[in-house]
């Protein structure tokens, strides 16, 4: 699981809502993204099926809310 840098001002996720605890994302807030699985791609769910890499949806949560706070994180700009 990536930690991303903190978020600035002008990323579009800030004001919007965390899923996870329904607080808003605000400057300076540290996100991960939590993997939903390959949606209804069926070349998608095969890959998954068989173990490989596959594009899988995502929703954004606080880093805090992910409850990876006590892993060393990557640090990644989104």
């Amino acid at each position: 699981m990536r930690k991303f840098a903190p978020l600035l001002n002008s990323h579009p996720l800030v004001g919007t809502e965390c899923p996870a605890c329904k607080q808003p994302f605000v400057t300076g807030d540290e996100v991960t993204l939590i993997a939903l699985g390959p949606g209804n791609d069926p070349e998608a769910q095969e890959r998954a099926r068989e173990g490989r890499a596959y594009t899988s949806a995502a929703v954004p949560v606080h880093w805090e809310c992910s409850g990876y706070e006590d892993r060393e994180p990557y640090l990644e700009t989104i």
